[in-house]
């Protein structure tokens, strides 16, 4: 007779290596699951989210006069940089001066919302520098500012993505990483920092050409951040650098000083010399900005 408080006798399975083998990977995977976040794929945010922060980060700021060195570096590796004084005047968020006055060459650039005036030597330059843009982005305080810029540079907003640049993780605004061949803002992940603007030719995919903006050692400056040091590349090779030297905040500045039409009107003459074509391509444009500034050198 068999007991009612005693349980049934079951036939034991041998536990072969084969399946303590298989018993083990079961339990490790149930384990791994247990501790391990959730997360196939990590999270990124949207372009207009990330430049609200940026916007956020980099602050407001008063105007500027600041007194900085601009370093033209030469095509060949063998020469050294040449150092030029240059004054630049910010109001945020519409108006941007630059003078460089030395004896090899004096020139303005005024630039008002999306107009703008270079003076070369007395007279009006026809082809824009294409490293002047670098202080839009400066200029820009605000999301709504940020996005207008950026789309005026041939950046899609719409478009982010993580990346890398170096050791620093980044948000890319404008391209899937690690796609270059587009125009972008790489965005420091961490502090929301502009750290490098790429800018290229949407009718040559030609990567000697793109020109690369590297925006570096941020200060504080009352409720806002500057760069005081920013990096020019054409096609991978250093071409200019900025380093500021003195910033002086809310200076005087004459109404005059900051307007497009009181610049035309000291111009001696209306047009250079030889007049070039506006609608000519950014490569042919940056090629002969370089050309134009070093040749005051030479």
């Amino acid at each position: 007779m068999v007991s009612r408080n005693s349980a049934p006798r079951m036939n034991a399975t041998p536990l072969t290596p084969k399946r303590a083998a298989v018993l083990t990977a079961a339990c490790l995977v149930i384990l791994f699951g247990a501790i391990r976040p959730q997360t196939a794929f990590a999270y990124v945010l949207k372009g207009p989210h990330v430049l609200q922060l940026v916007a956020k980060a980099i602050g407001r700021l008063p105007p500027l006069k600041i007194e900085q060195k601009l370093l033209i570096y030469p095509q060949t590796k063998d020469s050294f940089p040449t150092a030029v004084d240059e004054t630049v005047i910010y109001v945020m968020p519409r108006r941007f001066r630059s003078d460089i006055v030395s004896d090899r060459i004096n020139r303005t650039y005024l630039e008002v919302g999306d107009q703008s005036l270079t003076v070369v030597d007395g007279r009006l330059a026809m082809v824009q520098d294409p490293f002047d843009r670098y202080q839009r982005l400066l200029r820009s305080r605000t999301r709504t500012q940020l996005m207008k810029t950026l789309s005026a540079l041939g950046v899609e907003t719409a478009i982010s993505s993580l990346g890398r640049i170096d050791e620093t993780v980044v948000f890319v605004i404008g391209a899937h990483y690690p796609d270059e061949s587009v125009s972008q803002l790489a965005v420091d992940k961490e502090t929301f920092l502009p750290l490098r603007l790429l800018l290229t030719d949407p009718e040559r995919d030609d990567p000697g050409q793109r020109l690369e903006i590297y925006y570096h050692n941020w200060q504080k400056v009352q409720d806002g951040w500057f760069p005081t040091q920013i990096v020019f590349f054409i096609g991978g090779n250093l071409a200019r650098e900025i380093r500021v030297v003195q910033m002086r905040v809310n200076p005087s500045i004459p109404a005059d000083l900051m307007d497009l039409e009181a610049l035309s009107a000291s111009v001696a003459a209306t047009r250079a010399d030889t007049v070039q074509d506006e609608k000519q391509e950014t490569v042919e444009a940056i090629q002969q900005g370089v050309q134009d500034f070093q040749k005051k050198f030479d």
